[in-house]
């Protein structure tokens, strides 16, 4: 049986920063240190705009799931 996370994308209620990271690392099987260094990663390659519009965007936009 697959849990909340693993059927749909949704946030960590107790996330470090909104628990979009978390909840993405969740849904994808992957740790979320390596999806929060990808994000980094990629936040000071590009700057604010897309990675940062996007993460307050998903922030925003997805439901918070149960706590677990």
């Amino acid at each position: 049986m697959f849990s909340a996370y693993q059927r749909r994308l949704l946030r960590v209620p107790n996330g470090m920063l909104f628990g979009v990271c978390a909840g993405l690392g969740r849904r994808l099987g992957i740790s979320t240190t390596l999806v929060r260094l990808i994000t980094f990663i990629a936040f000071c390659a590009t700057g604010f705009f897309p990675v940062g519009l996007i993460y307050i965007l998903l922030a925003i936009i997805l439901p918070v799931g149960p706590q677990y």
